[in-house]
């Protein structure tokens, strides 16, 4: 590779490195408004983690093919190895960044799953909760009145 072509491609490693931390910041975000549980903040988010994972992706494919055009089947790691020397240190601190990065946006996305599948599960057990009240019968007839079964409430708990 040409000096001019090594800067594209530290560019281009920089440019999805950027993307990455775009696309982080916006998970946090979803994070936040899983938390907050207010629908308009859950699918806003939604919509701009899916647009940053977008860009993200563009940003990748842009550097693969260039890796792949000059390198062929080398990882990152290798190619930035033969980076020229005013450039090495630029090209291994956007990597050190971006395995940093996508890191971090695993562990925030295993929590925002974790979060999304309590909240699923929390549903069902209301759900659950309603059809049992609605098909047991209300009370047992007594001499002196109705009385209540127990746990006949539909009133359900956070811990549901």
């Amino acid at each position: 590779m040409s000096a001019g072509s090594w800067q594209l491609f530290a560019e281009a490693l920089e440019e999805e490195n950027v993307c990455l931390a775009e696309l982080g910041a916006a998970a946090l975000a979803m994070t936040s408004a899983l938390v907050s549980g207010n629908a308009a903040e859950i699918e806003a988010a939604d919509r701009n983690v899916d647009a940053r994972l977008i860009l993200h992706g563009r940003a990748q494919q842009h550097r693969l093919k260039m890796m792949r055009k000059g390198f062929g089947d080398l990882t990152l790691r290798q190619v930035c190895g033969y980076a020229p020397g005013p450039l090495r240190r630029q090209v291994f601190t956007s990597l050190r960044q971006m395995r940093t990065r996508g890191i971090a946006l695993q562990i925030t996305v295993r929590n925002n799953r974790t979060l999304i599948t309590a909240g699923l599960r929390r549903i069902a057990n209301v759900i659950a909760m309603l059809q049992k009240s609605l098909i047991e019968q209300t009370g047992t007839y007594r001499r002196r009145g109705t009385v209540a079964p127990p746990q006949g409430s539909v009133i359900v708990s956070r811990k549901a």
